[in-house]
């Protein structure tokens, strides 16, 4: 048995094979935001955020859901694409549905992506190569750039900006 936090709320994982992995289990559980592309961890569609110590705050780091295995976050804390939208769209989905999206099937991974980078401390600009896990295979990556590049700095007051000053947690032992 063990627990983690998913988009803010503890879940507690009794029954699981553990190779499942944390895609399997998100899409099995109703979070279909995020999708199986390659299944090989290359096309960045399953991606989901993992908030990772950075000094005494945190930090996100987009990571592959299809090849995190469920037991590996016990005691972690992940952030999918429906957990972005915390007070309605988030300014990366909002940046994406002005002209960054086609035919959608790689924008949940884009924007998690995007999501990471959008919320890096001391960001001037936004670096590119934060997108360069994800693939489009409708070749729209101009329009993508464009949304990264018109993000601004996140609101103070934006609920996961401020979960980023405290620490990240520790990751709990399997029982």
């Amino acid at each position: 048995m063990f627990s983690f936090k998913l988009n803010g709320k503890t879940v507690e994982i009794s029954e699981v094979d553990p190779h499942t992995t944390v895609l399997s289990w998100l899409r099995h559980n109703g979070l279909t935001g995020s999708k199986e592309g390659c299944a090989e961890g290359e096309c960045g569609a399953c991606a989901v955020l993992l908030l990772r110590p950075d000094g005494n705050t945190s930090r996100f780091e987009s990571v592959n859901g299809c090849l995190l295995l469920l037991p590996s976050l016990a005691g972690q804390e992940v952030w999918t694409v429906e957990g972005l939208e915390t007070h309605g769209l988030h300014p990366v989905q909002t940046a994406m549905l002005q002209g960054g999206s086609q035919c959608g099937y790689c924008t949940p991974g884009f924007v998690v992506s995007m999501a990471a980078e959008y919320y890096r401390k001391e960001r001037q600009g936004f670096d590119l190569e934060a997108l360069s896990g994800n693939l489009c295979r409708c070749t729209g990556y101009r329009p993508i750039k464009d949304a990264a590049e018109s993000l601004g700095k996140p609101d103070p007051n934006d609920p996961l900006a401020q979960r980023l000053t405290q620490p990240a947690p520790t990751p709990a032992p399997l029982n």
